[in-house]
């Protein structure tokens, strides 16, 4: 069982932006049961065909050809929707040479401070804090649906639900698409910092597929490249998005498999 938001034990689990809590240990008894974050559940989506298939992003201009991946390097996946979730992959032989496996490394990445650049931005960090009344802005408040529409509201005057500033604003050269574009490609590139992800850097989550346009714009990969010292390096991680709404049920699926694997001790 995947939920979003902080897991305890691999048996009780709550979501971030809802009430339910979940706790397993009364099925103690009966078949095995994990509960795990739901950004795990993405990561390992990225080693199943979903990950093979999602689809390669690459800056407006340039060849869309399908990326080569690392077969054993660093992957981290991050996606916003109701929250904004990260989880990375790190291949066991980086620690144990021919260990061979996963390491799935859960997140609370989407709760950092998200950082803001210049007068602009920081006049809607400022609006953001007091909306949220909040004393900062994480990155989930960023890029979340309710972020989507209190930057649509700062920068248009009108307050929309999150899919209709989706279906209004992200699809055009709107100052919404370029602003809303410029600060998830800065999350992508913390994240791909953070985990050195040479392997790839897959985007999930509702908004990005549902609105392709604020992640494959201009805008999007300029944020994403703008590191002095590692512009470079960024430029050859592949960056893929996961359009299939069922990416997270082949991830724990995958999850699953790797219980067995290790339980059983064969592949």
């Amino acid at each position: 069982l995947a939920v979003a938001g902080p897991v305890s034990g691999g048996v009780c689990g709550r979501l971030t932006n809802g009430c339910l809590e979940l706790d397993v240990r009364p099925l103690a008894a009966g078949p095995p049961v994990r509960v795990i974050n739901d950004f795990v559940a993405q990561a390992c989506a990225c080693l199943t065909d979903m990950g093979e298939q999602a689809r390669p992003l690459c800056p407006p201009g340039t060849s869309p050809a399908r990326p080569a991946v690392p077969v054993r390097a660093p992957r981290a996946v991050l996606g916003a929707g109701t929250g904004l979730g990260v989880a990375a992959l790190f291949p066991l032989d980086m620690a144990a040479p021919g260990a061979g496996g996963w390491l799935v490394a859960p997140s609370e990445g989407g709760h950092a401070a998200f950082p803001f650049v210049g007068e602009e931005e920081n006049a809607f960090h400022a609006f953001l804090r007091q909306a949220l009344r909040l004393p900062y802005a994480r990155g989930d408040d960023v890029l979340s649906g309710r972020g989507l529409a209190l930057l649509h509201e700062f920068l248009a005057g009108e307050r929309l639900a999150p899919g209709e500033v989706g279906r209004r604003a992200l699809g055009g050269p709107t100052p919404t698409l370029r602003w809303y574009a410029r600060f998830y490609g800065r999350a992508c590139r913390d994240v791909m910092l953070a985990t050195l992800c040479s392997g790839g850097l897959w985007i999930a989550g509702g908004i990005a597929a549902r609105n392709p346009r604020c992640v494959d714009c201009e805008e999007f990969f300029a944020e994403l490249h703008a590191a002095p010292a590692f512009a470079e390096w960024l430029r050859t991680v592949p960056v893929r998005l996961l359009e299939d709404a069922e990416s997270g049920l082949w991830g724990a699926a995958r999850y699953g498999r790797m219980l067995l694997e290790q339980r059983g001790g064969v592949a």
